[in-house]
């Protein structure tokens, strides 16, 4: 994804507590609040230990603030992120009223901005509720609600002139997708996504290229218009003739975003003309068979995601998009200790392993990349090994 990390990238210094932060959330005075979102918002990066009750507490004071704190109050995002967090690091543990108390904060009201001013607030609620489904939905038609709700943001800003808010909508759709056993009728992803690739904003046309691989990916074809026989029966008119297939139109607007869209400015575009040609190779690789169904052998992008000397390979786009969602969401600094050590999420929920040394995959590894793992083990710091294992000792 195009969009930069979430979160400010330096976790707190100073010693935290739960019982501190538990009694700085109840103060009346605003900034102490704030203060004490940040701090628990900093420990939740970093992989907390939360069977501690008081974490309980500090998360139902985030869904007060919700409910009932100024509009203008800063401490919103961070609200949105704790509890986002949280959920993360819970995962399927967390009760069924953590996904549920996020929609009775009202879906519409929360995601959608009330003005460009308020875009970061929506998109933090936005990325809140993505985490939160893919941690902790336990039933496909979970991920499902999500999918309805976000489709329904997707909607109101798609004509909106904020494409911040509309890339973390696509992108937050495209993340829970996986998780889902179907989408409404109503929904014509293929529609929308020729609409994206054609956006002015770079992120926004990212985010729809990543959903038209993930759909691809999925089996989710382009929608035919369904024609229900009694309308023909009673109506005595000729049914309409199919729609021609757009994906053969997508595929041309992904091969000129692959070569890119304005040669002058090709460098600063190189992200996404990377993506691009990722993009087009997968669908070159896949192309569609003359009966309308997709080949078997679906290819997604071999790449590793190295972080401090952590290595994964990934061989599906909907695991690529949902690693690169929680890597911008949890934050550079925290994302290789949850990775470590969040493995009910990673490794049982999203099939995700990694390679401390690489050794396993070195074969497979380019020459640039190799360079970059011993770069990223020799700057591990002796005071970072000494607290990680101190943590997985905590947790073992």
């Amino acid at each position: 994804m195009g969009r930069a990390d979430s979160n400010s990238g330096v976790l707190s210094a100073r010693a935290f507590s739960i019982q501190s932060c538990v009694g700085m959330l109840h103060q009346n005075k605003r900034v102490a609040r704030e203060e004490g979102l940040k701090d628990l918002v900093a420990a939740l990066e970093g992989f907390a230990c939360v069977d501690d009750h008081r974490y309980e507490q500090a998360l139902d004071r985030c869904f007060y603030f919700l409910q009932n704190g100024s509009a203008k109050e800063k401490g919103r995002k961070d609200a949105y992120r704790a509890i986002g967090l949280y959920a993360l690091t819970v995962g399927r543990k967390a009760e069924q009223t953590l996904l549920d108390s996020l929609f009775h904060l009202g879906r519409l009201a929360t995601m959608v901005p009330s003005s460009p001013s308020d875009a970061e607030r929506a998109v933090a609620a936005i990325d809140c509720i993505a985490a939160a489904t893919i941690a902790t939905a336990k039933q496909p038609w979970e991920a499902e609600r999500t999918l309805k709700a976000i489709w329904e943001v997707i909607q109101q800003t798609a004509t909106a002139a904020i494409p911040q808010v509309l890339a973390a909508a696509v992108s937050a759709w495209t993340v829970v997708l996986p998780a889902a056993r179907y989408i409404e009728d109503d929904m014509a992803p293929f529609v929308l996504i020729a609409k994206l690739l054609r956006a002015d904003d770079a992120d926004v046309r990212m985010a729809g290229g990543e959903a038209l691989t993930v759909c691809i990916e999925l089996d989710i074809l382009p929608r035919q218009p369904k024609y229900y026989w009694y309308n023909y029966y009673y109506s005595n008119t000729k049914p309409p003739e199919p729609e021609p297939d757009e994906r053969p139109a997508l595929e041309r607007r992904v091969s000129e975003l692959a070569f890119g869209v304005n040669a002058r400015k090709k460098k600063a575009h190189a992200g996404e003309i990377g993506l691009f040609q990722q993009i087009d190779d997968f669908l070159k690789k896949n192309e569609q068979q003359l009966d309308g169904s997709l080949t078997k052998n679906k290819q997604g992008p071999r790449e590793s995601v190295i972080h401090g000397g952590c290595v994964v390979k990934v061989s599906r786009w909907a695991k690529l998009v949902q690693l690169n969602f929680l890597r911008y969401y949890i934050g550079a600094e925290g994302f290789y200790t949850h990775f470590r050590l969040n493995l009910p999420l990673f490794r049982d929920s999203l099939g995700l392993t990694w390679a401390p040394s690489g050794r396993a995959e070195k074969e497979d590894l380019p020459a640039h990349e190799e360079k970059q793992l011993r770069k990223h083990r020799d700057r591990h710091s002796k005071a970072v090994k000494r607290d990680l294992q101190d943590k997985m000792q905590q947790y073992a």
